[in-house]
């Protein structure tokens, strides 16, 4: 996999936001691998459960007139305003915040055009011990700052790219169409979505990738002939059909076994099939990630070839750009899209795979990716939630947890078991 690829920069605008919970009481305990997973189930559960989607809770409080996270956002995050900012939620003055200033923080951070969102009180009780370094039951200036810096930067003002998988020729009307494959969606339908989202959203990074595939490529049916299958294979590559799985023996440069599906030959390059849809917005300056491009493996992901044996440049261009948040949409669900939102968060990007603006191959598999990624702390979304969420006044307690994990793993606070 050689990616070649060209860069973008734009720029996103900024509003404001709450949560609520209730305290329960518990002796402290180090964060731990065990307890973070079951908290990330917990909080990717139907989401509604626990959010009620864009509604407020019964138990919310009403909507707030002052936002100190806006004033943050506002005043360049300086340390004056986290100062500030400790001290509004510092309701007895002690220079500490007990637990309900803890919860009145979360309130005012976790929230959708100031009405609060609504988390499970075990996760708001974790958060709390995770934060109190030093178990004395109380939250310190210190203690605040090291634990939620940088996680209300990225809530507040977050830097967003938008990675448009694939959206070619041959998945819409080509060799691979999707109308064609077993859940017979028609990829032609994300093309209006994707360019809405293009031309109103007003996000920070965009990129568009490719399978970019030489002829003798490993994933073409037409050329299962070509390379020996492996004693252990499935099916030999005689009998192999269109969409079945076959084990190659690998050359000596990479793995001794490659899996791979065998689709129709699809994206040659340079040819018609592999040119992004007419009808796509293309914005200047964009990321352009050409993938696929080694014979002897494929790759799905934006970032990597199937095995992990190369890396494209995404991950380095992105970071390049500081971004924080990644937005994924594009062909096909279940294979290119799903195998890219999972990189990103791999590589610890705050990650959303916008639902409408996908499609995919079978129905099963996405259902099954779909769990996959919610495991990993990949969130789901409609596209006509995203500019509130890209500009900060959406800020949802699913995006933060990897990136508070992440941070606490960077200033040593986290303990894995």
């Amino acid at each position: 996999m050689r990616p070649f690829l060209f860069i973008l920069t734009r720029r996103l605008f900024i509003p404001s936001g709450i949560l609520t919970f209730s305290t329960v009481g518990g002796s402290y305990s180090n964060i731990n691998e065990q307890k973070h997973h079951s908290i990330l189930k917990s909080i990717n559960r139907p989401f509604s459960d626990l959010l009620m989607g864009n509604k407020e809770s019964s138990a919310s409080p009403p909507p707030f007139s002052y936002d100190p996270f806006d004033s943050l956002r506002k005043n360049n995050f300086s340390n004056e305003e986290f100062e500030r900012c400790f001290k509004y939620f510092d309701s007895h003055n002690q220079g500490c915040w007990s637990r309900e200033d803890f919860r009145r923080f979360l309130n005012a951070l976790f929230s959708n055009k100031k009405r609060s969102y609504c988390i499970l009180n075990d996760l708001v009780e974790q958060y709390f011990r995770e934060t109190d370094f030093n178990q004395d039951e109380k939250i310190d200036y210190d203690e605040f700052i090291q634990a939620w810096k940088k996680t209300i930067k990225c809530a507040v003002k977050p830097v967003s790219a938008l990675v448009v998988v694939d959206v070619q020729n041959d998945f819409i009307s080509g060799s691979l169409a999707l109308h064609s494959c077993p859940a017979e969606h028609r990829g032609e339908e994300v093309v209006p979505i994707i360019n809405r989202v293009l031309l109103n959203v007003n996000f920070d990074v965009v990129a568009y990738t490719y399978d970019w595939h030489p002829l003798n490529h490993i994933s073409f049916y037409e050329n299962r002939h070509l390379r020996k299958t492996a004693p252990e294979s499935p099916v030999s590559a005689e009998q192999a059909n269109v969409l079945d799985t076959v084990i190659f023996i690998g050359s000596l440069d990479l793995a001794k076994r490659i899996e791979q599906v065998l689709w129709p030959a699809h994206c040659i390059q340079k040819t018609p099939g592999a040119d992004l849809h007419r009808d796509l917005v293309r914005v200047d300056n964009a990321i352009h990630v050409y993938k696929g491009t080694n014979p002897e493996i494929d790759s799905y992901s934006a970032f990597w070839d199937n095995m992990k044996l190369s890396k494209t440049s995404l991950d380095a261009e992105l970071r390049e750009r500081f971004v924080t948040d990644v937005y994924v949409v594009g062909l096909a669900t279940d294979v290119c899209v799903a195998s890219t939102a999972m990189h990103a968060v791999e590589h610890n990007y705050r990650t959303a795979l916008i639902e409408d603006a996908c499609r995919g191959v079978n129905e099963k598999e996405i259902e099954v990716k779909r769990a996959q990624l919610n495991e990993t702390g990949c969130i789901f979304v409609d596209s006509n939630v995203v500019p509130g969420m890209i500009s900060g006044e959406d800020r949802r307690p699913e995006m933060a947890r990897g990136m508070f994990i992440e941070n606490l793993k960077e200033i040593g606070r986290y303990k894995s078991q």
